[in-house]
């Protein structure tokens, strides 16, 4: 075994033989450093562009449109399948807003947070019915701007045809 052993390293292992702990330390602290820039670098990433969203938004309304974009010609069955569409509404806003850029991102949110609400004032409806209708009524006035702006976010960055 190597007996020039200085600060638990063996000689000609990591520090120069002549090195003293103050150099161990400064080469422990840029490691650390390094090892600190590699996580963040690796743990962050872009975040999502016009690009992402317009992708997001048109697989999302395709799914959307395969689903409940046909009419049976019933109408009793073409309202249930208004209504159970709705249901879909949030998980489909749900996925726009992860992939919406910074600019868009908190409108799509409110979008999200609003859908949630009127889903849960949905089931008051049945024992409160006016109540009901002027909740809904304030939660989708107080949302309207945020879907104005989604919607011609939409129009200016994929095109017209696929606005919400």
């Amino acid at each position: 075994m190597n007996d020039d052993v200085r600060h638990g390293w063996p000689a000609g292992v990591g520090l120069p033989a002549g090195a003293g702990p103050r150099t161990g330390r400064r080469l422990g602290g840029l490691a650390a450093a390094a090892v600190g820039a590699c996580l963040v670098a690796a743990c962050s990433s872009a975040p999502p562009t016009a690009a992402d969203f317009c992708r997001t938004l048109a697989q999302q309304k395709a799914r959307y449109l395969s689903a409940y974009g046909h009419p049976s010609g019933n109408p009793l069955g073409d309202l249930v399948q208004v209504i159970s569409a709705v249901g879909q509404w949030v998980p489909i806003f749900e996925a726009l807003q992860q992939n919406s850029p910074p600019s868009i991102e908190p409108q799509v949110a409110n979008i999200v947070s609003s859908l949630k609400q009127e889903q849960q004032e949905a089931g008051n409806v049945a024992s409160d019915p006016l109540g009901g209708l002027v909740s809904g009524l304030m939660t989708g006035l107080e949302s309207s701007g945020s879907w104005q702006q989604v919607s011609d976010y939409a129009t200016a960055h994929c095109g017209s045809s696929n606005a919400p």
